[in-house]
């Protein structure tokens, strides 16, 4: 397939250009500014020049490619009207040529599992934080009334490379000797690694079944305060850590605090799809996330 990456140079996008190409698919980004251009450039991913927030400018690439992703990190307080009417251009430049089109969306649209494994069947409960991601959900999934091959991805808390939130607690610790934590650290993460979420991505492209959403999360269910120790180790703060109030942090700290157990066994049944990667704690503690060796 040729398949078009709305948010190839960002965290998730990156990892998702390369499961396909691995997997034998050509792989298209977006990018809309010259270092963008240079980093797809380097790995070797086509380039078109386009601004997500000028979603016309996107419209001729949509229309050539068989399956396009959509994983954006808007950051500024016009960022839910610039995802809808970017969804709104995907929808008009693909219906009726069942193409395929997958909308990353994030697993805390769950809210508080409560002790529930939330399966793609439970009733979404978000903080304010993500709310308007139901609305982009409903967007995307409407998009099969009008023949396009569309589905959600719903990943946990992404980690590996070095990157993604789990990051606060290893540059917590390196600078101020604990990993920080918001909340009380008794809470769960639903975590995934980068590397199986682009996988996930990929295999849903090939046989996802339209209309439906995917849970992408790895099987552990560790508590925060695990995770965080874990990084403080890695960071060669010997296991301390400190918590915080949730209030410090707005909404994104209630959203860090949330307690989730998320089930990706749709993805597995489906997709065929399993974990490869180390878990966060055995990352952020012997893997990416390694503090750079003490010069001398």
């Amino acid at each position: 397939m040729d398949v078009l990456i709305i948010g190839a140079t960002g965290y998730v996008g990156t990892a998702v250009d390369e499961a396909l190409v691995a997997r034998g698919h050509r792989t298209v980004g977006v990018a809309r500014s010259e270092m963008a251009r240079d980093i797809l450039r380097a790995r070797g991913t086509t380039v078109v020049q386009g601004d997500v927030s000028k979603p016309q400018s996107l419209a001729a690439a949509i229309r050539s490619s068989d399956a396009v992703v959509y994983s954006v990190s808007v950051t500024d307080a016009n960022r839910w009207n610039v995802d809808s009417n970017a969804l709104r251009t995907i929808r008009k430049a693909l219906a009726g040529t069942e193409k395929t089109f997958a909308y990353v969306s994030d697993g805390w649209v769950y809210g508080q599992t409560r002790g529930t494994i939330a399966t793609e069947d439970l009733i979404p409960m978000p903080l304010p934080l993500v709310a308007r991601r139901l609305e982009l959900e409903a967007e995307t999934i409407g998009m099969t009334k009008v023949g396009i091959r569309s589905f959600i991805v719903r990943p946990g808390i992404a980690y590996g490379r070095g990157g993604g939130i789990p990051t606060m607690f290893v540059q917590s610790a390196r600078e101020r000797g604990a990993a920080t934590i918001v909340g009380d650290g008794e809470n769960h993460w639903a975590t995934i690694h980068v590397a199986d979420l682009g996988r996930l991505i990929a295999l849903a492209l090939e046989c996802g079944r339209p209309g439906r959403a995917y849970n992408a999360v790895a099987d552990e269910r560790y508590r925060v305060s695990e995770i965080a120790e874990a990084a403080s180790r890695g960071a060669g703060a010997g296991g301390a850590t400190v918590t915080v109030p949730t209030e410090i942090m707005g909404q994104y700290g209630e959203c860090l605090a949330l307690d989730q157990r998320i089930s990706a066994e749709r993805a597995k049944t489906d997709l065929g799809w399993a974990t490869r990667e180390a878990t966060i704690v055995e990352d952020l503690e012997c893997g990416s996330y390694l503090a750079p060796p003490i010069a001398v």
